[in-house]
């Protein structure tokens, strides 16, 4: 009989997890979720940002180039040489490349 009642309590000891072991499984899950929803905040930051200073650049880009345009029309009178883009009745866009770069172009509307 003793033999019965250790195979007993063993079969009973055996049979689940404890209160303990559940807590701390909870409590390491918890901070691996804390730290992955901490990533994605700051990875959101950072795309919110990377868009705000590309739109920023892509504006003062375009006040650069309205100027350096406005300085060449000033200086050289009104003709720009570039290449015929498009042609209407009253005005023709022309294909300029810019001065430093030859990968840098813009389109130019001229009236005739």
């Amino acid at each position: 009989m003793k033999r019965q009642k250790n195979q007993n309590r063993t079969k009973i000891t055996q049979g689940g997890f404890t209160i303990l072991e559940i807590l701390i499984a909870v409590t390491i899950l918890g901070m691996a979720y804390l730290v992955v929803l901490q990533n994605f905040s700051v990875s959101l930051r950072n795309i919110e940002r990377a868009a705000t200073k590309g739109s920023d650049l892509f504006t003062d880009t375009l006040t650069l180039e309205k100027l350096l345009l406005a300085q060449r029309l000033n200086d050289g009178g009104e003709h720009i040489d570039g290449e015929l883009y498009l042609e209407g009745e009253t005005f023709q866009i022309l294909l300029v490349k810019g001065e430093l770069d030859s990968a840098l172009t813009t389109l130019v509307l001229e009236k005739r």
